[in-house]
């Protein structure tokens, strides 16, 4: 944003002097970048940009690119859950006389420890809200704990309640609200005038995803509405194609196919398993000089086609490094509701499971 003044007392040499100025100015505004042998390349400029807007290249260091198509896949393939949408009621009240899944996670602790538990009434209370927009959720929680805990897939009776898969998932994606170690690459978008509407970059998006998913293996959180909205889903899978540009020795051609696990949109898949997964192309230019040994540094990038207005809006990194690193991240994660307690969900969790699947945990899966 640019913001004008007047000028006044100004005689005409002033003028003349200021506009020649401020053409000097203009013309030396871009940052050249060199290539390896020091000479300044004509073909582009590397725009300026603000610190918070390339600490992926930042964090991992310099991008590195060669043409040709590679795929990728995450070891973990993150299960689907309900979003449960703000302005619903499924999670503290019940209907057709079955109890809602915070109202079961209250009687389980009064039968287990007892003691009252209000989370249905906190919840009530203070957290649901029917005046919500549209896509006010937990898709955020649901995509953290798809990523780092193993999908609830069978039902049970504990304490002579009946916990179904909607409910486990319910209680899990609940405790999953607040996580210690994420990292974020890319500025959320509110919608106001310090809002920058291309990032996250392309390239700062390439090279989370080169980084994390391609060399590392695992799942990425992306939201994937570059406006307002916010729609977190995380990536398990993406393919991308690199072409040289016929004309130009410094331009890189970019397809990129990002597959994730996508929410179940309606209140009655709550108890759905598995991976309903979806996908999308994104497209996008790089700049850089080639290297003696055939990759491209990357300078900087530039959305392309359909994506100048559909692209990714964040990136969101976990930790999943090192096994002791992600079971620190889930000790000490909690929820926003005040009367649940992670461990209890634990624990209820735990009942629920078979021997394979609590070694799994245990070992980081």
């Amino acid at each position: 944003m640019s913001r004008y003044g007047k000028v006044s007392g100004v005689g005409r040499w002033g003028v003349l002097i200021g506009m020649l100025l401020g053409s000097w100015g203009l013309s030396a505004c871009g940052e050249g970048t060199r290539d390896p042998a020091g000479a300044l390349e004509p073909a582009f400029q590397k725009p300026r940009r603000d610190g918070a807007f390339v600490r992926a290249t930042d964090v991992y260091g310099r991008l590195l690119v060669r043409p040709g198509e590679e795929s990728a896949e995450s070891a973990h393939r993150p299960w689907s859950a309900w979003w449960y949408p703000a302005k619903e009621t499924f999670l503290f009240e019940g209907s057709e006389g079955a109890l809602s899944p915070l109202e079961k996670y209250d009687e389980y602790v009064r039968r287990t420890r007892g003691s009252e538990s209000e989370a249905a009434r906190f919840e009530r209370e203070r957290l649901y809200d029917p005046n919500a927009s549209a896509w006010e959720g937990l898709c955020n929680a649901w995509a953290e704990a798809a990523v780092m805990e193993l999908e609830p897939a069978r039902e049970a009776t504990l304490e002579g309640i009946r916990f179904g898969i909607g409910d486990l998932k319910a209680l899990l994606v609940k405790t999953y609200e607040s996580v210690n170690g994420l990292r974020q690459y890319g500025q959320r978008f509110n919608g106001d005038r310090a809002g920058v509407y291309d990032d996250i970059f392309p390239e700062q998006f390439h090279r989370v995803l080169q980084a994390e998913l391609f060399e590392k293996g695992h799942p990425i959180i992306m939201d994937r509405d570059p406006g307002v909205a916010v729609w977190n889903t995380p990536i398990w899978m993406a393919q991308t194609r690199i072409e040289r540009d016929p004309a130009s020795a410094t331009l890189l051609h970019v397809t990129t196919w990002v597959t994730w696990a996508a929410p179940r949109r309606e209140r009655g898949e709550h108890s759905d398993v598995g991976t309903l997964s979806l996908s999308r192309e994104y497209t996008y230019d790089l700049y850089g000089f080639e290297r003696p040994d055939g990759a491209f540094e990357i300078s900087h990038g530039e959305w392309t086609g359909i994506s100048l207005d559909d692209h990714p809006d964040f990136l969101t990194v976990l930790p999943l490094g090192a096994p002791e690193q992600l079971e620190e991240s889930r000790r000490t994660r909690a929820s926003r509701n005040a009367g649940i307690a992670a461990e209890v969900v634990d624990e209820i969790l735990s009942r629920t499971r078979g021997r394979l699947e609590l070694v799994a945990l245990l070992l980081g899966r």
